[in-house]
């Protein structure tokens, strides 16, 4: 008759932050963006994710689950963007068709977005900064006479 019995708080806090920790491992976030992470769940409040609300996990746990954690492993599975970050992605990839940009990678893009917006990868876009990048990959476009994509 115990499966009819809740867990404490304290046990589904101590079984949520262990799901949050080994998904953060399974993603292989560096810190400061799962801390980012983190901090955007709570409002800017904390950056440590023993101090969010019940409320607060359930939608990091959402959240790192949306980023692929937890699936079965086959071919890595690309987060759904929204469509500025897929607008920054379409921008990125015809700036290297035109030769402005010789490394098309995902890589090379998320290592130009941390210097220039100070995020370290696409899906982390917020829309704010998302706009800022397209501005900033419009003037580079422009610079090179090709049309903005």
């Amino acid at each position: 008759m115990t499966g009819n019995v809740k867990p404490s708080a304290e046990a589904a806090r101590r079984r949520d932050l262990a799901a949050i920790h080994a998904m953060w491992k399974e993603l292989a976030l560096s810190e400061d963006c799962y801390r980012a992470r983190v901090s955007q769940v709570s409002g800017g409040r904390t950056d440590s994710a023993g101090a969010l609300t019940t409320r607060e996990r359930v939608t990091l746990i959402n959240a790192l689950k949306g980023l692929g954690a937890g699936q079965k492993r086959g071919r890595p599975v690309r987060p759904a963007l929204t469509q500025q970050q897929r607008k920054v992605r379409a921008m990125w990839l015809a700036l290297a068709d035109s030769g402005a940009v010789s490394d098309r990678s995902e890589a090379a893009l998320a290592a130009w977005l941390k210097t220039r917006i100070g995020v370290d990868a696409l899906q982390w876009l917020q829309p704010a900064d998302a706009g800022r990048a397209i501005e900033q990959l419009k003037r580079w476009t422009e610079r090179t006479g090709e049309p903005t994509p």
